[in-house]
């Protein structure tokens, strides 16, 4: 793999202190590449009415979410789950997720990433909402 040309240059009056050579800086030139970020498909409101089943991808580490017309989401994280409508929490919540038997640890943590995210958006953290006389909106 070809890397790029890196610019040496000496350093004045700082030295190594075990070898008391004199330190050198070490530049490279910016690259051309391009640095991609994989974003997360946002997920429309309303969109899971028509979930067929919700699984644990052990190969991708995410959940799969697979609607009608072909449409399935993933989700990297289960901080991602806070970002969905209530709606759609509560119909993840009436379906169970799918995964293997050796990664049905994780996949119980998903669901209850749930839970707990229909908790937050109904009682806020830790039921603020409810000590502040707030009310409970969806």
């Amino acid at each position: 793999m070809h890397t790029a040309e890196s610019i040496v240059k000496s350093t004045k009056g700082i030295r190594d202190p075990y070898t008391h050579k004199r330190m050198k800086n070490v530049h490279r030139p910016v690259t051309n590449k391009e640095k991609t970020i994989p974003l997360v498909k946002k997920i429309p409101k309303g969109a899971l009415r028509t979930l067929h089943f919700w699984a644990y991808d052990e190969h991708l580490g995410q959940a799969v979410i697979v609607c009608d017309d072909e449409v399935s989401f993933c989700l990297v994280d289960q901080i991602d789950l806070l970002n969905l409508a209530y709606e759609d929490l509560e119909v993840l919540a009436r379906n169970q997720i799918r995964a293997t038997e050796k990664y049905e640890e994780i996949a119980k943590g998903w669901a209850a990433t749930i839970i707990s995210a229909i908790h937050i958006r109904t009682k806020g953290f830790g039921g603020l909402k409810d000590r502040l006389g707030g009310d409970s909106d969806r």
